[in-house]
């Protein structure tokens, strides 16, 4: 892939390293690279004319995002696809709705609806008694029959509240039918994120290979009387989510 050195402009004050990245970004996303050729330093340093240092900067910079991994005596590999971007502030639903609005071809399953005793750590995130049951579901979202998001959601809501399979899956969220059906509204949430490696089970649910990085973001979901009654985990591919945060003074 031969381009012009022109691409760079120095005058602009922006850092080499950082236009590098930018435009491999932008290639990569778009899926300019053949994900079995490696991105050398020496292909990189002939296309782009500058030191080694901005082109070793600008791939720990994608390697830190998840745009190229580095496999041990083999070199440096992209990771092309494009990247769904999903802020800490999305509410319950709306990912999927998102990702609707901008033209994917979205879809949802649900599976093991049960209602089940929780592990310890999900009982003390909803201050359960160790016998009390909760409604527990997997969600999976699939972008182009691609896995990207799959979610283990226990909800500590009435017995009473007993929706199907296919209820759940045309719903944006469960939270939205149990507000509709018990007036049981949220008020916040409390959201951990954090990056690991794929388990084999976890590799099996995103169609990913074992130990591929994997964020996984865990939430526990307060309604407006103080009560925690949602808890969730959701895991995606690192090669197929970004994860912003937001803050203001």
């Amino acid at each position: 892939m031969a381009i012009s050195r022109e691409e760079l402009d120095p005058s602009t004050g922006v850092p080499l390293y950082r236009q590098i990245t930018d435009i491999l970004r932008e290639e990569i996303s778009s899926g300019k690279f053949d994900a079995s050729t490696p991105m050398t330093e020496a292909l990189l340093l002939e296309r782009f004319g500058v030191s080694r240092a901005p082109i070793r900067q600008a791939l720990k910079d994608l390697s830190d995002n998840g745009f190229v991994y580095r496999k041990q005596g083999k070199g440096t590999f992209p990771v092309p696809g494009r990247r769904i971007d999903r802020s800490a502030s999305t509410k319950p639903g709306e990912l999927f709705q998102q990702l609707q609005s901008q033209g994917l071809n979205a879809t949802t399953k649900v599976v093991g609806l049960s209602r089940v005793i929780p592990t310890a750590h999900i009982q003390n995130k909803l201050q359960l008694e160790q016998t009390h049951e909760v409604l527990h579901f997997v969600r999976i979202i699939y972008v182009d029959s691609q896995p990207i998001s799959h979610s283990t959601i226990y909800l500590n809501a009435p017995e009473e509240f007993s929706p199907t399979v296919e209820e759940l899956e045309q719903a944006p969220s469960a939270f939205q039918l149990l507000e509709r059906d018990f007036g049981i509204a949220l008020d916040h949430y409390d959201n951990e994120a954090w990056a690991t490696a794929a388990t084999a089970e976890q590799a099996k649910n995103l169609d990913i290979p074992v130990g591929s990085p994997v964020l996984a973001i865990e939430t526990t979901f307060i309604t407006k009387g103080g009560n925690p009654t949602g808890f969730r985990l959701a895991l995606h591919g690192s090669d197929k989510f970004k994860y912003h945060f937001s803050a203001s003074n």
